[in-house]
């Protein structure tokens, strides 16, 4: 995998700073160059008084960054950083205006795990920007750790092109004693098409797809190099948000990495996407690849 730029956001909060260090990490690690954006709001500033709000803006945006220098005091010297303000109607828009006029082979943001209505109403920040973006976007959450290498990650796997991508970046990021968990989850009323329809009932149905969904599994990998990296085939029924992030939040695993499917629009509003239902619901880092791949 080759990273040449970073964009880390940040609004200073502790997971926000939690982003940053984490994004630092990956700098250091790819000898990429990073950028550390923050986002400040047009309404935020008073154009009655001016002379006064320039004056006062000059000094906070001194302030700011300051600030943005001090979160990444422990950086490698020779690691190419560069600290921007920008300013916007919201933040989602004014990061998403930035990534969409400038080339990042990786974005890392920090995330709130907010949920319930107001999820619903406004959604977050981090989940704008994983939906929107055009680069992978690295989720970390409040409760993550910082890793410096990725030894344990989950990749949600349902045999398409997506999946198959997102397995390949796993192998990628991944050192050769690394564990990677496949995880298949089939929806106990939906019955793919490479499996029989004359069977009774999901119940009935079960072995048939454990047996064939190992054996693709299987047949994927040996067109892989795996390497010495130890290959955990789980296949189970269910809900797949709910499933992925039940085996997440009980396997001390670093990270997960999906490729969304981009549903926009009226789908999303009313079922939402996998890949930000895993983003409320676990604190493990999330790499979601896009359009733009790292491999």
């Amino acid at each position: 995998m080759k990273l040449n730029r970073i964009l880390v956001p940040t609004d200073f909060s502790d997971t926000a700073n939690l982003a940053v260090r984490q994004a630092v990490v990956l700098a250091q690690i790819y000898q990429a160059e990073l950028i550390v954006l923050h986002a400040r709001l047009i309404y935020d500033d008073d154009s009655s008084q001016l002379p006064e709000a320039i004056e006062r803006l000059k000094k906070e945006e001194a302030q700011i960054l300051h600030r943005m220098q001090e979160s990444v005091t422990n950086a490698n010297p020779a690691i190419p950083i560069r600290h921007e303000i920008i300013r916007g109607y919201s933040a989602p828009s004014a990061i998403l205006g930035y990534v969409n006029q400038n080339d990042f082979d990786l974005i890392v943001i920090g995330t709130h795990g907010r949920s319930g209505i107001e999820q619903l109403l406004l959604g977050s920040v981090a989940e704008k920007v994983v939906r929107y973006a055009p680069s992978p976007v690295l989720t970390v959450n409040r409760e993550s750790s910082i890793i410096e290498s990725y030894k344990n990650i989950i990749v949600p796997f349902d045999f398409s092109e997506h999946a198959l991508r997102a397995l390949r970046t796993a192998l990628r990021v991944s050192p050769d004693d690394a564990e990677i968990h496949l995880l298949y989850v089939f929806e106990k009323d939906t019955h793919p098409e490479m499996y029989s329809w004359n069977l009774a009932s999901s119940i009935d149905l079960r072995p048939q797809v454990q047996i064939k969904a190992r054996e693709k599994m299987d047949a994927v990998l040996s067109t892989l190099q795996v390497g010495n990296r130890q290959i955990h085939k789980i296949i189970t029924d269910g809900a797949p948000h709910k499933k992925i992030a039940e085996y997440v939040n009980s396997h001390q695993t670093e990270l997960v990495i999906m490729a969304t499917q981009g549903l926009v629009g009226l789908d999303r509003f009313l079922l939402g996407s996998t890949t930000e239902r895993i983003i409320r619901s676990v604190n493990t880092q999330i790499l979601t690849l896009k359009q733009k791949q790292l491999i």
